[in-house]
């Protein structure tokens, strides 16, 4: 992830997957995507949102999560919370 165009490409399929399928509530797409409702999505989690984003394929999908969580995961627990989600979410919205 590491162009504005890979960033821009990412922002906008998630954007789309979230109103397609949760109404542009992206907490209720955080916790769909938080498959074991830890209050974090790990890279594996992250994977199934990427993959139902239309992002990557299957040989890079494991290389965009963890790109991902390396720019997000600001508390070093290798996953991302909701409240490093939520920084990035109202970032981009404002």
């Amino acid at each position: 992830m590491a162009t504005d165009a890979d960033r821009q490409e990412l922002a906008d399929k998630v954007a789309a997957l979230v109103k397609a399928r949760f109404g542009g509530d992206y907490q209720s797409a955080f916790r769909h995507y938080d498959a074991d409702s830890d209050g974090k999505i790990t890279k594996a989690e992250l994977k199934k949102l990427l993959s139902d984003a239309g992002v990557g394929n299957l040989v890079t999908r494991s290389a965009w999560a963890a790109g991902i969580v390396g720019e997000l995961d600001r508390n070093a627990d290798d996953a991302i919370s909701w409240d490093e989600f939520e920084a990035v979410v109202k970032g981009g919205q404002g």
